[in-house]
């Protein structure tokens, strides 16, 4: 997906409520191309051969990236295409949108997204697109990313917090790595104020008071892994993950849960590491 920032005039209708939003003559010009995009999403994760998923990947990006331009696409909700996690801020200002695309021959994936972002003051929409660049295993953790050099997931929550800035906006990510591993990010997304997008802030203290920009885990493609918040713990909470075997320490095809599990807890400003949690209550 190519590099671009779009600016586009929109109204302030955009700021309604626009959860369960019925079909509008407004919204019902995008509905032949969401069917389309639907066919396209399917072919993506189920394409007999290579050369179909790419293809079908290839147009449904660009049908997205035209679709996105239209105002109307602000509120709509896109509900027919399972593989497109869309997520959007209590603000009604930002819309993220994630997908995915994963080789048949060699199962190695590769990520897509893009931002709406509404600027009620200009009355203007902009769209961002992200690129996805791999890095460094041994320094993700440590960097702060932008759109330009995106880690690449598929998020499923946004979790919201205020801070002198702004905004912190914490996305809970699933990213398939392999056939043989899966991962998943604890990642923070900012904006300044020009609305640039930054990926990661160093705001988590982990188990040893070290800093990171954010929280990869990386385990076996034959697990499962919770992370989510607890809103009654106020917590990021998490599997601890461990090796099969003492010998296989560090190679991540063999970790997995534990059955035991640790989090990060707010406070002042800052996520501290906290392990063996009691998951009862």
């Amino acid at each position: 997906m190519r590099k671009f920032i779009l600016l586009i005039v929109v109204g302030f209708c955009l700021l309604s409520d626009v959860h369960a939003q019925p079909v509008t003559p407004v919204n019902e010009e995008l509905l032949p191309t969401e069917k389309i995009l639907k066919v396209l999403s399917d072919s993506i994760i189920r394409g007999s051969t290579d050369i179909v998923r790419r293809a079908a990947v290839a147009e449904f990006n660009e049908r997205m990236l035209d679709l996105l331009k239209k105002p109307a696409s602000f509120s709509y909700p896109f509900d027919s295409i399972k593989a497109l996690s869309k997520l959007r801020t209590s603000d009604n200002r930002t819309r993220i949108y994630t997908w995915f695309h994963q080789s048949r021959d060699d199962g190695t994936y590769r990520y897509f997204g893009l931002i709406q972002r509404f600027n009620p003051a200009k009355t203007e929409m902009r769209l961002i697109g992200l690129i996805e660049k791999k890095c460094d295993n041994d320094t993700i953790e440590m960097k702060e990313l932008n759109s330009d050099s995106w880690m690449g997931a598929v998020y499923y929550d946004l979790i919201e917090k205020k801070v002198k800035s702004g905004y912190h906006y914490y996305l809970l990510g699933w990213i398939g790595h392999d056939r043989y591993t899966t991962r998943k990010v604890l990642e923070v997304l900012t904006f300044d104020r020009y609305d640039n997008v930054a990926f990661g802030a160093p705001v988590f203290i982990d188990e040893k008071s070290k800093k990171k920009w954010r929280e990869v885990f990386e385990f076996t493609a034959e697990a499962v892994m919770l992370l989510r918040y607890e809103k009654k713990k106020k917590m990021f909470v998490f599997d601890h993950l461990s090796p099969a075997s003492p010998s296989a320490k560090g190679q991540f095809r063999y970790y997995g849960p534990d059955f035991t599990y640790d989090g990060y807890r707010y406070k002042k400003g800052l996520w501290y590491y906290k392990s063996n949690l009691d998951m009862r209550n």
